[in-house]
């Protein structure tokens, strides 16, 4: 798992900060500009899909207290145009690596109507060898997808991804904890995490919406506490950017009137990332995941699932690029993404050593729900595309281009870091 500082970024993928991450990461008179990240690298296990900041810097150890806040200016084609504020700060003690406290925070607006803010703590040592993470957010969305459940839903809708039948509005407070750390000894592949979720639901349909018409389990809202855990064995060479070996992970979650949720159900994530490096400069990349989730499920977790890379679908930037962001959702997901990764050369840009690539790949995904007629097992939804990728040590951008090959419609994303 990596080591993320304070700075981190929900709702849009930031643009902005990790420009100028790239530009003050080597300047020895102003790190202090480019902390790491506590709250938002893929190692986040009930992040939104969105989580992101530059990992590549360390913060300056000759203080006692470290602090950063940088403006944030995003945009994809899922959340629209975004903007606010991150801001971070370390604070160090002996014998603590990197560091011993990390709190982040944040405000965030997009002008697809969503409202993500957080206020993040990170202890990499607080017990014993053991990370210790927590995260209070409130996170509001006027414009949540819902297209029904199944394989095959709402299939009049047009495209328009604004038209009020299939939106409605959410309002989602709440908090968790994680614990997690190397069973086997650093060095060892071998990896766990535990921890506990809760969040309070709001959900207003609009009238006339598929979500009124449908009026799944979950539409009264309330509570949802999740206990979590899962291992992890991770081989790949590099973290942020990896050229070989792979992460094998299996994730539970579970949730009752115990852990204090108004719904009872569980969950089973199972997932593989593997690496191939074909060449210096080219490399396949490969993700395969299935998603189940048992029992009485409320409709705003169909569109979830679990592992330490949380994340969406399907469809959108972190399940399918190119499908409308959770065109389609269900208790069983399964997705698949495949990219080609080149590095070019080498350049210089504002006096900093950077590498500049690319990347073509193409995405499945498929759903089955109880109830609803899926299709054939071959009834997969793709969706191809190309990007660019501008690397600075382990700091990543990414702008993709993806179409989908059953609508044709487009989408573009500016994000940071790999999708996996």
């Amino acid at each position: 798992m990596q080591s993320p500082g304070p700075l981190g970024h929900d709702g849009g993928r930031m643009l902005l900060p990790v420009l100028l991450s790239f530009v003050m990461s080597a300047t020895p008179t102003d790190v202090n500009a480019t902390p790491t990240d506590v709250s938002a690298t893929p190692t986040d296990v009930r992040a939104t899909p969105t989580d992101s900041a530059p990992p590549d810097v360390k913060p300056r150890k000759d203080k006692v207290v470290d602090g950063v806040a940088v403006p944030l200016l995003s945009f994809n084609s899922d959340f629209g145009v975004g903007y606010g504020v991150v801001g971070g700060m370390y604070i160090y003690g002996d014998g603590h690596e990197p560091y011993k406290h990390a709190i982040g925070a944040q405000v965030f607006l997009t002008s697809r109507g969503i409202r993500n803010h957080y206020l993040r703590y990170d202890g990499p040592r607080l017990l014993g060898p053991l990370r210790v993470e927590a995260r209070l957010e409130y996170r509001r969305e006027f414009l949540s997808p819902f297209y029904g459940a199944g394989n095959r839903s709402a299939p009049e809708f047009n495209g328009n991804e604004d038209d009020p039948r299939y939106n409605y509005d959410r309002n989602s407070s709440g908090a968790w904890l994680r614990l997690r750390g190397h069973l086997l000894g650093d060095d060892h592949p071998l990896q766990a995490y535990a921890g506990y979720s809760w969040k309070y639901m709001k959900i207003n349909p609009y009238e006339a919406s598929m979500l009124e018409e449908v009026h799944p389990l979950g539409i009264e809202g309330g509570s949802s506490g999740q206990l979590l855990a899962g291992v992890l064995w991770d081989t790949r060479d590099n973290e942020s950017d990896p050229a070989t070996g792979g992460v094998e992970e299996l994730d539970v979650r579970f949730s009752s009137h115990a852990t204090g949720s108004r719904y009872q159900y569980a969950g089973l994530t199972l997932s593989e990332r593997r690496y191939f490096q074909l060449s210096s400069r080219f490399t396949f990349a490969l993700r395969m995941m299935v998603d189940v989730l048992f029992g009485e499920v409320p409709f705003f977790e169909w569109a979830s699932a679990g592992g330490v890379l949380f994340t969406e679908g399907v469809g959108g930037m972190s399940s399918v690029r190119g499908v409308d962001r959770n065109r389609f959702s269900g208790n069983i997901k399964a997705f698949s993404n495949s990219e080609l990764r080149f590095r070019a050369f080498d350049m210089r840009l504002l006096g900093q050593q950077m590498s500049l690539g690319a990347a073509a790949f193409l995405d499945l995904g498929r759903v089955w729900h109880p109830g609803t007629v899926d299709g054939a097992w071959y009834a997969w939804h793709p969706g191809v595309g190309a990007g660019l990728r501008v690397m600075r040590r382990a700091a990543v951008i990414r702008l993709d281009y993806a179409l989908s090959t059953e609508t044709h419609e487009h989408r573009i994303y500016m994000n940071y870091g790999h999708m996996f």
